[in-house]
C-alpha cells in the first residue's frame, strides 16, 4: 500500500514519526468527503475522476480537530536507538544501527525485566564485555521518554516520498532520505 499523503495534527506537528503519520491517497480523499481534514498542499498533476467528480489528490493535509498526543511511545528497539541517540551508553561511541545491540542494565538473569527503565543502547564489545556483570553501569541510567522527547531528538533519518513534506516536518535534511 502506497503512503502518498502527510497527515498532520491541528497544530501542524506529524501524529507520529516512527514511522511518519501516511496515509493512501484513499484515505485522504475520504477524510476530504467527510469535511475531518483541511488540507495544505496538493500533488501537481495527480487527480482522481469518477463519472461525476474530478479531484486533486491532497500530498499534505491537517486534521481539523487537534489529537492529544498521549506522551507515550512504544517501546521499540528503534525507539531505544533514537533515545539513546545512536550512541553505546557505557563507551559513549556513537554507530550505526547494525553495530549496535540492546543491553540489559540488571541481566535478566538477576532478575532484570525488558523494560524503558533496564534496557539501553550498546555497542557489541561492551555488550559482549559487560555480560551479565552489574558493577558495569552505564553512563546515562535509561528512562522511559515521551513523545516529545523522542521527536525533539531529530538525530535519525526519516523517509518521505515528496520535497514538500520537507515544509511541514521541520526536519534536519541531513537526516531525511528520499524514497520512490
Amino acid at each position: 500500500m502506497s503512503n502518498d499523503t502527510l497527515l498532520l495534527n491541528a497544530n501542524g506537528s506529524p501524529l507520529s514519526v516512527t514511522p511518519l503519520s501516511t496515509l493512501t491517497w484513499q484515505e485522504s480523499i475520504k477524510l476530504i468527503w467527510l469535511d475531518k481534514i483541511n488540507v495544505l498542499e496538493w500533488h501537481d498533476n495527480w487527480e482522481v475522476h469518477s463519472p461525476n467528480h474530478t479531484l486533486k489528490v491532497p500530498s499534505v493535509i491537517a486534521v481539523k480537530d487537534y489529537v492529544p498526543q498521549t506522551g507515550s511511545v512504544n517501546f521499540t528497539r528503534n525507539n531505544i536507538f533514537i533515545r539513546d541517540r545512536y550512541t553505546c551508553q557505557y563507551c559513549m561511541n556513537v554507530f550505526k544501527t547494525s553495530d549496535l545491540t540492546l543491553d540489559h542494565v540488571l541481566p535478566k538473569s538477576k532478575g532484570g525485566k525488558t523494560s524503558w527503565e533496564n534496557i539501553v543502547t550498546a555497542c557489541q564489545k561492551c555488550n559482549h564485555t559487560k555480560g551479565n556483570k552489574t558493577h558495569i553501569v552505564p553512563k546515562r541510567l535509561p528512562e522511559k521518554p515521551n513523545f516529545y522527547q523522542l521527536y525533539g531528538v531529530k538525530n535519525f533519518t526519516i523517509h518521505i516520498k515528496y520535497p514538500v513534506w520537507l515544509d511541514y516536518l521541520n526536519w534536519p535534511e541531513e537526516h531525511v532520505k528520499m524514497v520512490v
